[in-house]
């Protein structure tokens, strides 16, 4: 994958919605946040590298549901963890525990429902590929009414299990760890009906590349531990500034590589702050190759999406979760820490104790490295691509682990 060190904030390129041709496989995903929709990505380029035989189509489910009505909850959702991190907090557990004949979960178990009927008779696929609740559900009902046959596979993109993802119907789910797995069971889910496969990631987390090629390329000093901080997609990390300012006055010689995603008036921000800096600040709009970056991480500050930490793990980097968002996030962090791959930092004060205690420890980042190694699963998009077309019924052999 050629490196793309920036990416305008723009909207990515949006897929025709009615296709005339068969499909082998749909992959339906939605774009809040960016970890369910590279997820999807993944998957999708896993079945094109891997089978290009068979033909496979990636759609925003709730843009085929209403465009206009997916910008606004898109907004809205973007707007929630950032300014009202603890109203979305408290919705996420009010809604963990639903039952599937609850009347919110009905309503949504029937959005978009026949719109989706006539892409399924339109394109008649083998397999349907799930990266996001809301579709899983969808299809659940049609199931339970009769209205589709087709196999489906949902993708749990987090190291949780929310009600959301949990659907009677469902043929079967690919998992982040056996963790997720045992809570899959506790919620009545069959164990044939569960696949620890990891969350899939893109192909550059497969390939090892030369920390000395990617620092000579971005121009990073090749002689600095690099501190890399992500702030989201969409910049939903609060406190990127202030972070920035606490790693830059620990009085350690170190560089930071900061991502701000899509959010141009963070990066902007931070480029104007660069000249105040002791140390080298090199900062990014939305990166396509953020493999890079990691490969050359001593740590990586950054909130506790499912992907960006799946991505992590891969490549065995140590994780400092800053300020996670209450719900998944929170869940997530709960499971890196006590797996020995994070340590979190909650408030702004506690970031400059964690990272100096970190990068002045090189034993403690070793074992934090073998404990992200041993919960990295690289190869997961080819995983669940080969599960989703032996569902179809199509012959691939065996699942790599």
């Amino acid at each position: 994958m050629g490196a793309v060190p920036y990416r305008a904030a723009g909207r990515p390129a949006r897929i025709a919605l009615a296709p005339a041709q068969h499909q082998d496989i749909l992959i339906l995903s939605a774009r809040y946040g960016a970890g369910h929709w590279q997820a999807a990505i993944a998957v999708r380029e896993a079945m094109q590298t891997l089978y290009p035989r068979h033909s496979t189509l990636l759609l925003d489910y709730m843009d085929l549901v209403n465009p206009s009505f997916n910008r606004t909850v898109q907004r809205l959702y973007l707007a929630s963890i950032r300014h009202f991190p603890g109203t979305y907090g408290w919705f996420y557990r009010a809604t963990s525990t639903l039952s599937p004949a609850s009347p919110f979960q009905t309503m949504l178990n029937n959005l978009g429902r026949e719109r989706l009927g006539r892409l399924l008779r339109q394109i008649t696929p083998r397999c349907v590929i799930s990266t996001f609740p809301t579709q899983a559900g969808v299809l659940s009902e049609m199931r339970r009414l009769g209205l589709c046959s087709t196999p489906t596979v949902t993708v749990i993109t987090d190291n949780t299990v929310h009600s959301q993802w949990v659907h009677p119907n469902t043929d079967l789910y690919c998992v982040s760890s056996p963790d997720v797995a045992e809570n899959l069971y506790r919620r009545g889910v069959d164990r044939s009906a569960v696949e620890v496969t990891g969350i899939p990631l893109r192909q550059g987390f497969t390939h090892p590349m030369d920390p000395a090629d990617v620092r000579r390329r971005y121009g990073f000093d090749p002689h600095l531990p690099v501190v890399l901080v992500m702030s989201g997609a969409f910049g939903a990390l609060g406190g990127v500034g202030e972070a920035c300012r606490v790693l830059t006055h620990m009085g350690r010689p170190l560089q930071i590589v900061v991502v701000a995603g899509r959010d141009q008036q963070l990066a902007r921000r931070l480029r104007r702050l660069q000249r105040h800096f002791p140390y080298p600040v090199h900062v990014f709009g939305y990166v396509e190759s953020i493999a890079e970056f990691m490969t050359v991480a001593e740590l990586l500050v950054t909130k506790a999406g499912g992907v960006t930490t799946a991505e992590a793990l891969a490549l065995g980097v140590p994780i400092v979760i800053f300020r996670p968002i209450p719900g998944q996030e929170e869940a997530n962090a709960d499971y890196l820490c006590a797996h020995g791959a994070a340590v979190a930092a909650r408030h702004t004060e506690d970031l400059r104790g964690v990272c100096e205690h970190l990068l002045g420890d090189a034993v403690l980042r070793a074992s934090m490295r073998r404990a992200a190694r041993n919960l990295g699963r690289p190869h997961a998009a080819r995983n669940v691509a080969r599960l989703a077309l032996t569902l179809g019924g199509i012959e691939v052999g065996e699942v790599e682990t």
